[in-house]
């Protein structure tokens, strides 16, 4: 039962690693609060260990020291991943935190995520700094290019489709707009800065954070579209030039081909065996042996990248759609019951 309930939550994480960080994240923080609010620089300290070590090697490398190999260390190497892809981390954490907005605060769950919003807000930045760290130094040249020197990127870079590549590169481009945007927003959640700012003007600039998860969504659904369009993402090199020179050379070309012919006859030879007799034959040997027939679980399941891609879409339609749904609907009872007030 335990494998299972593992396999599906892998499952899950695999297919929509929004939807399901966001449960995963929602439910520890509920669960989590009062530890998180009174130990908060334990929690600072620790999360921001793997941001850290992805800064570390960028500062190191201008005095002459190469520093790699953590994101290969095991379970650490899976925290940074998820600190550099945004999906399970930080993208959940920033959702949670601009959902309690528009929730009812007398919820018990919503009451306690709004005591540590501001330790929440500060946690989250780690991920997103990290996020951005990495797609500045290794994706934004590329897109400024793009741009800058359409010719020259066509030329270094497979495009498998134009439209998707340009939407691609519009969306990297437009996270240097998201940092603007979020650098500020997240220095004032610090104790000593909002004190030094006073509470009305502290609250007066956290109105900035609206068109910050605006452009958050219009950059979350440029990637997931031009990954579609466009599945190479727009940014995969293509071979180098002594690999050309090789699979173009006639003797390797030979080689090549005689490997397919057999690769296809051994494959041909497979195919030729119907499924039916395969299983047939895999529940014999299992007879056999004295083996009950292995049920298949969440693990055998398999789906296609592309289908995750729309999964992930389809995701984050739903997230802010919901959103914007429940904070309208806040506003409106919000004016009714101001309303009722003046005519009281």
């Amino acid at each position: 039962m335990v494998k299972l309930l593992i396999e599906l939550l892998e499952f899950l994480r695999s297919c929509a690693p929004l939807l399901t960080s966001l449960a995963v994240f929602t439910l520890l923080c509920i669960l989590l609060s009062k530890s998180i609010r009174k130990h908060a620089k334990i929690y600072y300290f620790v999360l921001s260990i793997p941001f850290i070590l992805i800064v570390l090697p960028y500062l190191a490398k201008p005095f002459g020291f190469e520093i790699s190999g953590f994101a290969r260390v095991p379970f650490l190497g899976e925290i940074i991943r998820d600190y550099i892809h945004m999906a399970a981390f930080g993208h959940p954490l920033l959702i949670i935190i601009m959902y309690m907005g528009a929730l009812d605060m007398k919820t018990p769950g919503v009451k306690r995520l709004m005591s540590i919003r501001k330790e929440l807000s500060i946690i989250s930045g780690f991920p997103v700094l990290s996020h951005a760290l990495i797609r500045v130094f290794h994706n934004l040249p590329a897109s400024l290019k793009y741009f800058g020197d359409h010719a020259a990127y066509l030329a270094e870079t497979k495009v498998t489709n134009e439209l998707g590549a340009g939407i691609t590169n519009f969306s990297f481009v437009w996270g240097i707009l998201l940092i603007i945007l979020f650098i500020p927003l997240w220095v004032t959640s610090f104790d000593s800065i909002r004190n030094r700012m006073g509470y009305p003007k502290w609250k007066k600039f956290q109105r900035w954070a609206y068109v910050m998860y605006a452009a958050l969504f219009i950059h979350a659904v440029g990637i997931q579209v031009g990954f579609i369009l466009n599945p190479r993402g727009g940014h995969a090199p293509q071979k180098p030039a002594v690999e050309q020179v090789v699979s173009q050379s006639p003797q390797r070309g030979n080689q090549v081909g005689n490997g397919e012919q057999l690769q296809a006859r051994e494959r041909k030879g497979n195919d030729s065996v119907k499924p039916s007799e395969n299983k047939k034959s895999e529940q014999v040997s299992q007879k056999s042996n004295g083996k009950r027939a292995q049920s298949k679980g969440f693990a055998d399941i398999k789906v296609s990248s592309q289908t995750k891609q729309y999964i992930h879409l389809f995701s984050i339609f739903l997230v802010y759609g919901s959103y914007l749904y429940l904070r309208v609907r806040k506003a409106r009872r919000s004016g009714s019951k101001r309303k009722l007030a003046t005519v009281k």
